[in-house]
């Protein structure tokens, strides 16, 4: 199972289409409860042994994942995982291995571009950089056309291509909580991991993948691991590929995650005939703020895939 944090208590919302990843904590405490009483809630360190040396997992077994390293995940999600007893394994980007992490740029982004559309010296930079999308309708297609287009650039690049966007746009303050927007510190990770809970890389800074050179995939992902083995002494060996679907990301990248010395990676989907079974290609589910217990067990079971292959059928 995959999650991207949890909705903070002290976060009144903000619009669907970016907190739709996130769930609220007393409906995670229910998938978990259920998971528990049906499933066998695995450790992530007994799937790495799975893995590597093949110990076996028991019937029915589940483990629990996160990705991108909101702040939530120490303030509002550990303590739900701590009372059920449940550990989870966490991918997070090099943004925290150090005190000052921000937010994933490509949420900045929205919100910059929610604030002013892109103009001036940001945008001719970006159209000077490389081939653009044909124009996009709505503004969340427009939004992810730029996102595409960014993730060309390379993070360093990227880094001061955001500054142009931050200048030109004016600084759009994070709304409401902190809590929903700001990624873990480093100290914060160390909290998390001392915890108990795993740590897993999901590269230096979370581009589409697919749309990078050879050369910044490859550093991307393999960064992120030294990036995270050198900020909390332990050895990182699972992986998650950012947005990790076929429209970002494919065999290159698997082949890369193989080569930076992953043990496996991990998929946001749940299936995918395309890309090699592998451990480098793990599927996930994706739990989404509206899905319901019902359809939760409905993906568990694997109901929900079979329909889906039914119907395209």
């Amino acid at each position: 199972m995959n999650y991207h944090g949890l909705i903070p208590a002290d976060y009144s919302g903000g619009e669907a289409f970016l907190d739709g990843n996130l769930v609220r904590p007393q409906v995670f405490r229910k998938q978990l409860q259920f998971l528990k009483a049906h499933y066998h809630i695995i450790h992530p360190e007994d799937f790495r042994a799975s893995i590597e040396h093949g110990k076996p997992l028991p019937p029915r077994a589940v483990l629990v994942t996160c990705d991108d390293g909101l702040v939530n995940t120490l303030t509002d999600m550990l303590p739900v995982l701590q009372s059920e007893g449940v550990a989870c394994l966490f991918f997070v980007t090099s943004a925290s291995c150090g005190e000052n992490p921000g937010m994933l740029w490509y949420e900045d982004l929205y919100q910059l571009m929610r604030a002013k559309p892109l103009s001036g010296p940001a945008l001719r930079f970006l159209i000077e950089e490389g081939p653009q999308s044909p124009p996009a309708e709505s503004f969340q297609a427009r939004w992810w056309s730029t996102v595409r287009s960014a993730s060309r650039l390379g993070s360093r690049v990227r880094a001061d291509w955001m500054a142009l966007v931050r200048n030109d746009c004016g600084l759009a303050p994070m709304p409401g909580s902190e809590r929903r927007w700001r990624l873990l510190t480093v100290s914060e990770l160390k909290q998390l991991a001392k915890a108990g809970m795993s740590i897993g890389a999901h590269t230096v800074s979370h581009p589409v993948l697919s749309l990078c050179s050879e050369e910044e995939a490859r550093c991307e992902i393999r960064e992120s691991k030294v990036d995270l083995e050198r900020a909390l002494g332990r050895p990182v060996w699972a992986f998650a590929y950012p947005f990790g679907n076929p429209a970002t990301m494919g065999e290159r990248e698997l082949r890369l995650a193989e080569e930076a010395g992953f043990s496996c990676a991990f998929l946001n989907v749940e299936h995918w005939a395309a890309v090699r079974s592998s451990p480098l290609a793990l599927t996930r589910t994706h739990v989404t703020s509206d899905m319901t217990l019902p359809e939760f067990s409905a993906h568990l079971s694997g109901l929900h895939t079979r329909l889906q292959r039914a119907l395209a059928g």
